[in-house]
């Protein structure tokens, strides 16, 4: 796979003390809650086309724009520090009116997960028709993960929107791959919703394949594959099904003889639950249901641990469910500001 600007973490150096300084929530904000579903916000649209977008768009409003395009979905917070790590300056007020200027455009779209006896919802974002325009414009490169389709063409093939647990699952894979840049953990290169497969896909099987809210090369001798798990019935089925197939993927010579990273090891799984108690729960359906290998071990890291800006945020659990923790490893050679 050819790997843009987007996916080198060089390029998302600058940690600020703003973004250094921000409180860990108390629970976790991308947990599943009861009766969630989605809402489109709506705002009056100003007539356009790309070319005029051109004279009222700015760098930073591009660079908000491609990191929408790479992520797929993002909270503000998320955009902020995507786009302070990249070397932009902008506040967050400052950064909200720059939010409503493009929804104004169809550039980005808001929408808001709520659920009934919320005050409010959980904002993210989303490409609209002129932002993804602009995106291929960039350079951003769109695959099956991450891949833009209209509501008209979602509508026309029967395409179904994403659930509430379908765009957490994506805004944690992003939160994982932020903690890891404001952490400063040393790291090749990373993805948002991308393919790990077998690049001859007849000749190794097509279980050989499985896709993963986020991954991350931390160097030739390790790759990371992050998939984030949510406390639903369907959640769970769907983890088997990968899980069976990351196992038929880690037994496979042809995956390390030609994949689509140029990968040179096997990825380690690592499940992102909503909280210590729900990953063993995890464990505990899992070996119920015979998909527990003592010798493909399986890791786990936790909502919250994804903000705390930490290198120890992976652990695996133990006979007795007590963790044993591990230390990614520091890069030394990333430039921070000051405090």
């Amino acid at each position: 796979m050819n790997y843009t600007k987007w996916n080198d973490p060089k390029n998302y150096s600058r940690m600020t003390a703003e973004l250094a300084e921000f409180a860990v929530p108390e629970n976790p904000i991308f947990a599943v809650r009861d009766n969630e579903h989605i809402e489109h916000s709506f705002v009056q649209y100003c007539m356009t086309s790309v070319d005029e977008l051109h004279e009222l768009l700015d760098d930073t409003d591009i660079a908000i724009i491609e990191a929408i395009a790479v992520a797929k979905y993002l909270n503000s917070l998320q955009i902020y520090e995507y786009i302070t790590l990249r070397g932009f300056d902008v506040t967050r007020p400052r950064l909200r009116k720059r939010i409503l200027k493009l929804m104004k455009y169809r550039v980005i779209r808001e929408n808001e997960m709520v659920s009934a006896g919320s005050e409010r919802g959980l904002k993210y974002y989303e490409l609209d028709y002129f932002g993804h325009a602009l995106a291929v414009e960039s350079g951003v490169v769109f695959h099956m993960g991450n891949r833009y389709i209209s509501y008209l063409k979602r509508k026309e093939k029967g395409i179904p929107d994403d659930t509430p647990c379908d765009v957490k699952r994506i805004l944690v894979g992003n939160q994982i791959v932020l903690n890891l840049l404001m952490s400063n953990t040393q790291m090749q290169r990373f993805g948002i919703m991308e393919t790990m497969r077998a690049s001859n896909l007849e000749l190794a099987g097509g279980s050989c394949m499985i896709r993963t809210a986020a991954n991350v090369r931390i160097d030739e001798q390790s790759v990371l594959a992050y998939e984030v798990v949510r406390d639903t019935a369907d959640s769970y089925e769907k983890l088997m099904s990968k899980i069976e197939r990351y196992y038929a993927l880690v037994n496979n010579e042809e995956y390390l003889a030609s994949n689509y990273h140029g990968d040179a090891v096997y990825p380690q799984m690592i499940i992102c639950g909503e909280s210590l108690e729900h990953n063993i729960k995890i464990v505990k359906y899992l070996k119920a249901n015979g998909m527990w290998r003592e010798e493909d071990p399986i890791l786990f890291t936790e909502d919250l641990l994804n903000m705390k800006r930490s290198l120890v945020s992976i652990y695996a659990l133990t006979e007795d469910n007590t963790q044993s923790w591990y230390a990614l490893p520091e890069n030394n050679g990333f430039f921070r500001e000051a405090a």
